[in-house]
């Protein structure tokens, strides 16, 4: 994979993501597959499904390696170490067991501009998006091997919102990515925590999909998580001083936002293990409903940053207010992706 983004940042403009299934063969799922990832998270098309247990992370520590890829900073878990490796299980990992492999992180601008994320909500994006993939390491001996193969990979995405504080296991990686400026640049990372990346929740969204870079691979099973983790808007700031030359350069070349253009669901089931109440035409009845039909859940969109909603963000990271969910202490309210 490090193979390709090296080529693809020699050739940027012929190398975006439109371009990606016309100049490599082994490219075509980018053009042609039609479960492919990243997509739009639809609260109104969420199933929800009683059997998906929650997923559980080792939560042990990693030596690893960040990179300047050009494209992105990756974070390669080294498994050479005496450390025992990560392993994922439960939920739509079942019946197997993934071993985390590498975390990327996406991310847009910190000064107001773009947001990163790969993922949207109700076409929302936001700043910045973590993913934590793993290969299945009961059916498949390396992460190489497993990127082709049915079932081959896991995807933890993580959506980073603005707050007044840095998740702490990501300022860790803030601090690292100091070292990795210009593309080729690498720094050593001792005991990593990646399972302290996880927001606090059980509950997720999961869908079938592909890796969002070449060859766009559709073995990936993609678990969005519920809740957010923050970061200041300083601490982003620092993200945004990676570069994709190798060395300064007169005219300087961001790697932000470093995101592939959604991709169309095309009937694919987005299942989660949140069961949230159906409200019937009849007041007087309640059940639980295998859709997602009604959640109150509403995005603004971002446009205007100056809103008093701000006043509520404080509160959201003290409690993990769910990106989905429409009750906050007992109260019915609309819950909008600017109050989190």
């Amino acid at each position: 994979m490090i193979a390709w983004l090296m080529t693809a940042c020699m050739y940027p403009c012929v190398m975006g993501p439109d371009f990606w299934g016309l100049v490599n063969k082994e490219w075509r799922m980018c053009k042609n597959g039609q479960a492919q990832s990243p997509i739009n998270i639809d609260p109104n098309k969420l199933l929800f499904d009683p059997n998906l247990s929650h997923i559980k992370m080792d939560d042990g520590i990693v030596d690893a390696v960040m990179e300047n890829i050009g494209q992105m900073p990756m974070i390669t878990i080294n498994s050479t170490t005496t450390h025992a490796p990560i392993n994922i299980t439960g939920g739509p990992a079942m019946p197997y067991k993934y071993r985390l492999s590498q975390i990327i992180v996406h991310f847009g601008a910190a000064d107001g501009g773009e947001k990163g994320s790969e993922h949207t909500v109700d076409r929302v994006r936001f700043p910045a998006e973590i993913q934590l993939i793993a290969y299945n390491s009961d059916l498949y001996e390396n992460y190489t091997v497993a990127e082709s193969q049915p079932r081959g990979l896991l995807a933890i995405a993580v959506i980073v919102d603005i707050g007044s504080t840095t998740h702490p296991e990501l300022l860790r990686m803030t601090k690292a990515s100091h070292g990795v400026t210009y593309k080729g640049n690498t720094i050593a990372m001792r005991k990593l925590r990646p399972a302290a990346l996880l927001p606090k929740t059980n509950h997720y969204v999961t869908y079938d999909g592909s890796l969002t870079y070449p060859g766009c691979h559709e073995t990936v099973t993609w678990v969005i998580m519920n809740n957010p983790i923050y970061i200041t808007k300083q601490d982003l700031a620092q993200w945004n001083e990676l570069q994709q030359t190798e060395k300064k350069a007169a005219i300087t070349q961001p790697m932000q936002p470093i995101y592939r253009p959604l991709r169309a669901l095309n009937g694919r089931l987005l299942r989660t293990n949140i069961n949230v109440q159906f409200k019937s035409t009849d007041a007087k009845v309640t059940c639980p409903a295998p859709v997602y039909s009604e959640l109150g859940y509403r995005a603004n969109g971002r446009h205007n940053h100056n809103r008093t909603h701000n006043k509520h963000r404080r509160a959201a990271e003290e409690t993990e207010v769910d990106v989905w969910s429409t009750q906050h202490r007992n109260e019915e309210v609309e819950i909008t992706i600017d109050s989190l």
